[in-house]
């Protein structure tokens, strides 16, 4: 049993993990949030190729990891065999 299993056990003593197999192949959409902003619809209508889009995110911000809508970690842009990735730095245990 890994140790994040293990983890999981001892913090939800009452939940039943055996059922958790029935959907562990269920696939889930997973986000990477590179930053957002706003801007005016009459702007984007003028957007052309080569138009740069300034986000809320600094170069060195974590980016947002989603499963679904659903904030669970955070991490940094990795570049890996002509792809981009994302390596989580951290596991984002409550919502506020």
């Amino acid at each position: 049993m890994s140790e994040n299993l293990k983890e999981l056990k001892n913090s939800y003593p009452d939940f039943n993990f055996e059922n958790l197999a029935k959907i562990a192949n269920v696939e889930v959409k997973l986000t990477a949030q590179l930053g957002k902003t706003k801007i005016p619809l009459k702007d984007i209508l003028r957007y052309e190729p080569g138009t740069v889009v300034m986000l809320d995110n600094r170069e060195e911000e974590p980016v947002d990891i989603f499963v679904d809508s659903v904030l669970v970690a955070r991490g940094v842009v990795v570049a890996l065999d002509n792809c981009y990735g994302v390596k989580i730095t951290q596991i984002v245990k409550e919502q506020n």
